[in-house]
């Protein structure tokens, strides 16, 4: 059987009605149910394109492949913020746990050393903690 233009369309559009949102997957699904199709012994669109669906495990299966894709793709990413997290927090506690110190014994530069440990809790700690918040709240509401 062959597809013609207006039956690609219709798969691109059920696809998307399902919630495929990734351009590069969907591209991939389309690809792969049009050569299922086009294989099949069917000659009714409809019954040659559900068997094409089923297949694939159904529309929660191609969810599930998008989702697990996205979070393959940005594992980097929310390891690199992890680690940013890491080491701010841990220059912050160094920081203010010495700032601390030198004001008990009343030493010299325990002012800086707090208001270094604040500078990092500001400018890099919070925002790196927002930024992963955000990117996370994104991968969960695209999925």
């Amino acid at each position: 059987m062959n597809l013609t233009d207006d039956q690609i369309e219709f798969i691109s559009n059920s696809l998307a009605f399902n919630g495929l949102k990734n351009k590069d997957i969907k591209e991939d699904i389309i690809d792969h149910i049009c050569t299922t199709i086009e294989t099949s012994n069917h000659t009714d669109f409809k019954t040659a394109y559900e068997e094409a669906i089923h297949k694939l495990g159904g529309y929660y299966n191609i969810k599930l492949l998008q989702k697990e894709t996205k979070q393959l793709l940005y594992t980097k990413t929310i390891l690199k913020t992890k680690r940013g997290l890491y080491f701010s927090s841990l220059a912050m506690v160094l920081l203010f746990s010495i700032g601390l110190i030198f004001k008990m014994f009343e030493w010299p530069y325990a002012n800086i050393a707090l208001l270094a440990g604040l500078s990092v809790l500001l400018f890099i700690y919070l925002p790196i903690l927002f930024y992963n918040k955000y990117k996370q709240s994104i991968i969960n509401y695209q999925s």
